[in-house]
């Protein structure tokens, strides 16, 4: 078999595949459309006490609504989701990870290099 034809095919059924996956994410999210339902009474006051228009008042604005005013109020705690880790021992475990895959990726270089041939010319 032809090795580089099969590589191309299959490279581009991933890039013509791709937008089809992300598109399917995206709707699976709910990113284009699905509101949260209807507002119940006291939802609707809580959205005129907190500036939301009442055609876009539901369960999923409220919730954004109030974690964005609790992010506000309080700027050292952030949005409540750690970048990394919160304590050390978890720290220690993500770098040993991340020190570990690429320091064996610098090391399978470093060898495939040294055991090569020197081209002639």
């Amino acid at each position: 078999m032809n090795k580089p034809i099969i590589m191309m095919a299959l490279a581009a059924v991933a890039v013509f595949a791709t937008p089809v996956i992300v598109l399917q994410t995206a709707y699976a999210q709910g990113l284009y459309g699905g509101g949260g339902g209807t507002a119940s009474p006291e939802q609707l006051k809580e959205c005129e006490q907190l500036g939301i228009d009442r055609n876009e008042c539901n369960d999923t604005t409220l919730l954004a609504k109030r974690r964005l005013i609790a992010a506000q109020e309080n700027p050292s705690t952030g949005s409540g989701t750690p970048m990394l880790s919160t304590e050390t021992g978890q720290m220690a475990v993500f770098i040993g990870v991340l020190g570990a895959i690429f320091g064996g990726v610098a090391a399978a270089f470093f060898f495939k290099g040294r055991g090569a041939k020197p081209v002639s010319t």
